[in-house]
């Protein structure tokens, strides 16, 4: 992976141009606060220390006749099975006319995993604030970096700036990274080679800013948690019957993360009905059968959830689906044929 931004260059916009080209938007010093969890989720993942005069552009800017176009990410590892929110220390230009794009990746260079669209009015204008974003709770593998990333579209003077340290390693577990090529490539260290279009700003900039082995981390909070397996399912209908007669039988399925589920139904007789869905927990599934012959059967049920976590299975007896039809036939023979058989008569109370 190529290393095109240095953070010098970030520092130098902050500095020298971001505070008049944004507005002038107001730096401050933000402190860890306990705030109330929503969702069931708690705060997993958090850098919440923004240093004076460190934000970085999110969109494009154009500076000393540089017209330049930033992509910021920040790295992180998850300790929660289940990212639901993430939370954003951000500002927006008073010209900010795009929403900004969020994502969630495991690769800087691959698809989003998930990604929305916040829109200007989410944020205040020349001043930072928390911006919660959320999005379809997303299933990630504990231990593993993923990123979260931000753009806007690409249009004069539509920009966000996204508060940031750059003082200390406040954030173990990750960084800053940036992009100035539509996120082709990403940087994340002060010193790397430069792209060509903007030698000429970097070429003018004071040299050196500070130390080469400096980080950023952007200011942030995910919150996660762990998932649950779902119920096995309730299962309810005729215990008996007739073969070659259909039944409906109802699936009673739920969550206690409340997530969306698939199930899978074994007849007992050698056919199933692979998975279907997605449904909501908690909402009854009708489902047909017709049994082709006499015999007991068990059904099973279970379901998975959205993450991929199966319940146990849910199990319903039918005693002895039997042809009635052809147990008609033979009380309308006995009936016609009074003499025929007494001791079958006598026990069949005919």
């Amino acid at each position: 992976m190529k290393k095109i931004l240095p953070i010098c260059v970030v520092l130098i916009l902050v500095l020298s141009g971001l505070g008049a080209v944004a507005g002038n938007i107001n730096t401050k010093t933000n402190e860890n606060k306990t705030e109330p969890l929503t969702l069931g989720d708690v705060l997993d993942q958090f850098q919440t220390i923004i240093t004076p005069n460190a934000a970085v552009p999110v969109g494009q800017i154009t500076i000393s006749e540089n017209t330049l176009y930033f992509q910021v990410a920040q790295s992180f590892i998850p300790t929660k099975e289940i990212i639901t929110r993430v939370e954003l220390y951000m500002g927006k230009n008073s010209t900010a006319s795009h929403p900004l794009k969020f994502s969630i990746r495991d690769n800087l260079e691959d698809q989003d995993l998930v990604s929305t669209l916040v829109g200007p009015g989410q944020f205040l204008t020349e001043d930072f604030g928390w911006v919660e974003i959320d999005f379809i709770d997303m299933s990630v593998n504990i231990g593993q970096t993923y990123y979260l990333v931000c753009l806007t579209e690409n249009v004069t003077d539509n920009f966000y700036a996204w508060g940031a340290n750059n003082l200390s390693d406040s954030y173990p577990n990750g960084c800053a990274w940036f992009s100035l090529d539509e996120g082709d490539n990403w940087g994340n260290e002060s010193s790397s080679s430069y792209p060509s279009n903007i030698n000429a700003f970097l070429n003018s900039a004071p040299q050196p800013l500070f130390e080469e082995d400096e980080t950023w981390d952007m200011c942030f909070k995910t919150y996660g948690r762990e998932n649950t397996a779902p119920l096995a399912p309730q299962i309810s209908g005729p215990d008996e019957g007739s073969a070659g007669t259909p039944y409906d039988y109802t699936f009673l399925a739920e969550d206690l993360d409340g997530d969306p589920l698939y199930m899978q139904i074994n007849w007992g007789d050698g056919n199933i009905l692979d998975w279907f869905g997605p449904f909501s927990s908690g909402d009854p599934q009708v489902v047909s059968v017709t049994y082709s012959q006499q015999g007991q059967y068990i059904i099973s049920a279970k379901v998975r959830d959205i993450h991929d976590a199966e319940s146990p299975w849910g199990t319903f007896s039918v005693t002895n689906p039997r042809n009635r039809a052809n147990t008609n036939l033979l009380f309308g023979f006995f009936q016609n044929h009074p003499n025929l058989f007494p001791i079958l008569r006598h026990i069949l109370g005919l």
